[in-house]
């Protein structure tokens, strides 16, 4: 039997993203090299409080995982899905250049972003319809994407051409977040894990800090 003690979850996840964005904003930068540890354990508070698991939500998961991975494969080895990029060091250890982590991201925005929407469609009837639903989702993974790619060089994630994020990056992210989203809604899940969505504006307000004090 579970055990769940929501207030202390997010605590902890406060703390983790404090200490993260304190010491990397004024003390060591290579604080970011933690990067891995920080979204397993994030990924593994948040997925300890999701309530009715299945057969289609690991499939769901394993599904995001995998394609998650595979499409940064082939937007590496192509440069033209987001653009022209490679990834640095900070995401750790790499498969064909590709960080393993990057499913797992993948992964905690879709969960995340949804466990937003279904938090969000209790109040607001027209978020439950199955296409709006991802829509948002994706809307809310892009917001996320988009502040994180303002430092990705300089945390040493990953690295543009010329320097410069295409609009094509968040095209891709929007049409790929949706697709991923909307597997979540056909397959009739849903979420109301409110320490999922804490971990959404936490990793949120943790880049949108370090955009504040590193540039």
């Amino acid at each position: 039997m579970k055990i769940k003690a929501p207030q202390l979850a997010i605590a902890i996840l406060v703390i983790l993203h404090a200490v993260g964005l304190i010491g990397t904003a004024f003390f060591n930068e290579d604080l970011m090299k933690l990067t891995p540890v920080n979204l397993l354990i994030s990924m593994g508070i948040v997925l300890w409080f999701h309530e009715g698991y299945s057969k289609l939500f690991v499939f769901y998961l394993a599904v995001v995982y995998t394609f998650g991975y595979l499409l940064e494969l082939a937007g590496i080895t192509t440069g033209k899905i987001f653009g022209q990029y490679f990834y640095g060091n900070n995401l750790g250890i790499k498969v064909a250049d590709v960080p393993l982590i990057i499913g797992i991201n993948w992964v905690m925005l879709s969960y995340c972003s949804m466990s937003m929407v279904g938090i969000l469609s209790n109040r607001f009837n027209a978020l439950k319809h199955q296409l709006v639903a991802p829509a948002i989702g994706a809307v809310f993974m892009v917001f996320s994407d988009f502040w994180i790619e303002q430092l990705c060089q300089r945390l040493d994630f990953w690295y543009w051409r010329n320097n410069t994020v295409p609009i094509q990056n968040y095209t891709a992210w929007f049409l790929f977040s949706f697709a991923f989203n909307f597997l979540f809604v056909r397959l009739q899940l849903h979420s109301n894990n409110k320490v999922a969505a804490v971990l959404y504006i936490l990793q949120l307000l943790f880049f949108v800090g370090l955009n504040i004090f590193l540039r």
